[in-house]
């Protein structure tokens, strides 16, 4: 039987080189290096990874991937989700069979390495129950603007820390004074074999409407373990974040 302290964890940033408000993001400058460089990075600082692997369809992305040392594989170019990038990856690593994979956006240059271990630790702690399948980090909003706008998503959990629902909306609504809300952060630590199986599950309604795939878990009646924290990232989507993260990474 698998000692918490025994888990193989592998950490996998899905980087494709096709985006569509911000084109070849991952490659942008940041102070001299490529974005998805500063991401790769601040992976390398997370305790409880043992092992961390970029993911890409772009020989572009692999070349210079290679050329600042990272370990890097090519992915299928059909492959249009993150999910199923990280997912087909792990499937293909061999250098040991990781018991945790988790996805790491490429385009979150300053991923806090505590979100990251803490999340990891959770998954761990909890590995007995085969119900909480993921673990997520969520922090609360800094800017009350940022909780009406639907390019945060936000989330709400139970007395456990299981997540109840994601959205794009401001949940819950403020029929009464309400101040905890909770921004979710788009990194996932994934039981391996639950990993595969979720690729594998159709998309569902609420996933459809939101635009979330994590919903798609939730939908199907297995629980995501929410870790909150004072995490403070910065994910690159537009020109104005790509000069906002190069500002704040001076």
């Amino acid at each position: 039987m698998k000692t918490t302290t025994s888990l193989k964890v592998l950490g996998v940033i899905p980087a494709r080189l096709k985006s569509t408000r911000l084109p070849e993001k991952l490659i942008k400058d940041i102070h001299g290096k490529p974005l998805i460089y500063h991401t790769w990075r601040r992976a390398l600082l997370a305790k409880t990874l043992s092992h961390v692997l970029i993911a890409t369809d772009s020989k572009i992305i692999f070349d210079l991937c290679r050329s600042f040392g990272a370990d890097v594989l090519m992915t299928r170019a059909s492959i249009q989700c993150g999910s199923d990038r990280v997912a087909d990856a792990a499937k293909k690593f061999t250098k040991f069979k990781p018991d945790i994979v988790v996805n790491i956006q490429g385009d979150e240059p300053m991923m806090p390495k505590e979100a990251i271990d803490r999340c990891v630790m959770a998954l761990s702690k909890n590995w007995h129950n085969q119900k909480i399948v993921v673990s997520t980090p969520a922090t609360p909003f800094l800017h009350k603007a940022d909780i009406e706008s639907p390019n945060f998503v936000k989330v709400v959990s139970d007395k456990q820390g299981n997540a109840l629902f994601f959205s794009r909306s401001v949940i819950p609504f403020p029929r009464d004074p309400f101040e905890a809300y909770c921004k979710h952060l788009g990194l996932y630590v994934f039981r391996a074999d639950f990993l595969q199986k979720y690729v594998k599950l159709s998309q569902t309604p609420l996933e459809k409407a939101e635009k979330l795939e994590q919903l798609r878990i939730l939908e199907n009646g297995y629980d995501i373990q929410v870790v909150k924290g004072n995490f403070r990232n910065m994910e690159v989507n537009t020109a104005e974040e790509l000069d906002r993260a190069r500002e704040m990474m001076k």
